[in-house]
């Protein structure tokens, strides 16, 4: 008998403990509001407007980019509050009967600590919806979420990453001018100060469309190669330039390919010469600066714009006075690269001419101004994570640092 009421009492305490937190997390989760949505934070989406259809069930209708009524603004957005327990379904709208470019024409990614990102697709991804689709999103297991474009990094972000960086002795960031809305662009100059300066070849890394984020990944390998043990001895025979953020205002707003003034960046160079009046804000400050470096005694000898596409990454490349000449042919450079390549994210390079209908691009202008080799090197949308846009910068830098060798 008393044996018995001893398991009765510890059934009864088992079955009170299970109740309690049962009963704890039916009234603990809170339903979302529109309320707990924030979309003009770091990573935002300018113009965004969210309305409730049920529980878990929103609907949101994208802004567009300054002065292009047909360009969708990206969807990004951070839950603030009482996403854990949820999932979340988001009915996404761009109101316009021809848009130019497409909000769901990539994966997006969702983090809870804006650092860590896990991919989402559309619903109807690359099925080319134009002007609506679908996420869903898993219950989520924390209460603050960040969505962004692609694996998103926000300015804030690119402020907290120089800040590692600089730690590193072949590490000086310049500050070389500020955007319309006061941020900083960088450019960081990654070399071995202490070795001798003359004869180094001198590699510069760009990005111009702002929410091709995967491109950033890919730049940020390259810098970590570089800051690697394995790069260290090419340090002594190069000076890297990287500019991360040709359009820093863009993140918060949710800006794919323009400034504030609504100029395509990809489309601001003057092969003429840089002009204050004559081009965007800041494309008038990095092509000024690239300048000053063309002019000082360690001018730019390839020039590499990143950028986001379809499939793997791919680079195409206007050849220069060193190919052939003084470093090797072409080819040895694309077969370089395939031999670090064990996990195939890269497509064999390939060469093409200069084409004066893209002057004004910033692979081609840079080439008819100063001749040297200029490199289009798209790409990696097939990645979805930014650890394997990583490892692809490690590659392509690991790759130059043998064919400039």
């Amino acid at each position: 008998m008393v044996q018995n009421f001893k398991v009765f009492k510890k059934l009864s305490f088992i079955i009170l403990t299970l109740s309690c937190l049962f009963f704890y997390r039916c009234h603990s989760q809170q339903e979302l509001s529109i309320h707990d949505f924030k979309f003009d934070g770091s990573l935002g989406s300018q113009g965004a407007t969210i309305t409730k259809i049920k529980k878990n069930h929103f609907k949101v209708i994208l802004g567009h980019a300054p002065n292009h009524p047909d360009w969708a603004n990206m969807l990004q957005f951070q839950i603030t509050d009482h996403a854990k327990g949820n999932s979340v379904r988001l009915d996404v709208e761009f109101v316009h009967d021809s848009p130019h470019y497409l909000f769901n024409d990539y994966s997006y990614s969702w983090s809870y600590d804006g650092m860590n990102w896990n991919p989402v697709h559309w619903k109807g991804y690359q099925v080319s919806i134009k002007n609506s689709d679908v996420l869903l999103f898993p219950e989520f297991t924390e209460n603050t979420v960040y969505v962004g474009h692609q694996a998103p990094i926000s300015y804030e972000d690119l402020n907290q990453l120089i800040t590692g960086w600089e730690k590193s002795p072949f590490v000086k960031t310049l500050i070389i001018g500020k955007s319309i809305e006061n941020r900083n662009i960088y450019r960081l100059e990654v070399t071995d100060a202490a070795s001798d300066s003359s004869g180094k070849w001198v590699h510069y890394f760009s990005n111009q469309h702002p929410g091709e984020h995967y491109a950033q990944w890919r730049m940020v390998g390259m810098l970590e190669w570089l800051l690697s043990e394995e790069g260290k001895e090419y340090l002594k025979k190069s000076i890297n330039h990287f500019i991360f953020m040709m359009s820093p205002d863009a993140p918060s707003k949710g800006w794919y390919r323009v400034n504030a003034e609504g100029v395509d960046m990809n489309r601001s160079y003057r092969a003429e010469g840089s002009s204050e009046k004559g081009q965007a804000h800041e494309a008038y400050i990095c092509q000024k600066d690239l300048e000053n470096i063309m002019a000082s005694k360690n001018p730019v000898t390839d020039l590499w714009n990143m950028h986001t596409w379809q499939g793997a990454v791919e680079s195409l490349m206007i050849p220069g006075p060193e190919i052939d000449n003084l470093v090797g042919p072409w080819t040895e450079f694309r077969d370089i690269i395939i031999k670090n390549d064990p996990l195939l994210l890269i497509e064999p390079l390939k060469t093409q001419e200069l084409d004066p209908k893209t002057i004004t691009y910033w692979t081609d202008g840079p080439h008819a101004q100063f001749g040297i080799t200029a490199v289009l090197c798209e790409g990696a949308a097939d990645y979805y994570t930014k650890t394997k846009n990583i490892e692809s910068g490690k590659i392509l830098m690991k790759s130059i640092a043998e064919y400039y060798k």
